[in-house]
């Protein structure tokens, strides 16, 4: 659905009469702000658009990111995949995020080396009608989970058109987010998770152990008084 196709749906699931009166006109720009806050809140919060980034170092530590950057998922540094670990003990194969827009690399790298990960960038804004969400440019949803994006409108926009008592908008809420907000299965957050996971088939992916910092270092003052 592009974005004329959104606010008609949300306008018949509410009521909401879209029109050239001054009411309709703050009624349809509220619709269309969320439109835009639900695209953002979809690839935030899944990696149904992920694409691969790579960036040149230049022997810094702390690596920065752009805020059109709104996932990051396997990190590698010249071709070496590095897991993420504590900020304060990380390893030479290790990554921590110590703020939405700056990573730390467990290791210095050499100027020239080369930062690799996949990436969930931010879309532009869906302003005319025509712009779909299911188009590079403005998010890369696919059409099959536009349904998400019509429950998120309606959440917030159910009780701020409609009946407050009533509390449509928590039905919606749930529904998009789940009872507890987690995204759980049966949620349109779940759904997309779930239709991600099993794109490919289903996987069992293994955690690698875990150590000790003083068994990866050797340093024996974790081991003498």
């Amino acid at each position: 659905m592009n974005l004329g196709q959104l606010k008609l749906r949300v306008s018949r699931l509410l009521g909401v009469a879209l029109g050239t009166d001054d009411d309709a006109i703050d009624e349809t720009e509220f619709l269309e702000e969320l439109a835009n806050e639900a695209v953002l809140d979809i690839l935030t919060r899944t990696r149904v658009n992920m694409t691969e980034q790579v960036i040149s170092l230049d022997g810094s530590q702390t690596v920065d990111f752009s805020t059109y950057m709104l996932r990051v998922a396997d990190v590698k540094l010249n071709d070496q995949l590095l897991v993420e670990g504590p900020r304060d003990n990380l390893l030479t194969d290790q990554f921590a995020f110590v703020g939405f827009n700056c990573m730390v690399l467990g290791v210095v790298p050499n100027a020239g080396d080369v930062l690799s990960f996949y990436s969930s960038p931010k879309p532009q804004l869906l302003n005319d009608d025509g712009d779909d969400p299911s188009l590079p440019a403005f998010g890369n949803i696919p059409a099959i989970f536009h349904k998400a994006i019509v429950d998120y409108m309606c959440w917030w926009a159910a009780d701020k058109l409609g009946d407050q008592q009533a509390q449509r908008g928590e039905r919606y809420r749930a529904t998009y987010e789940g009872q507890d907000g987690l995204g759980g299965p049966g949620s349109d957050i779940g759904r997309i998770r779930l239709g991600i996971t099993t794109r490919g088939g289903n996987v069992l992916v293994r955690r690698r152990r875990e150590y000790l910092f003083s068994d990866a270092t050797g340093d024996p003052q974790y081991w003498t008084g």
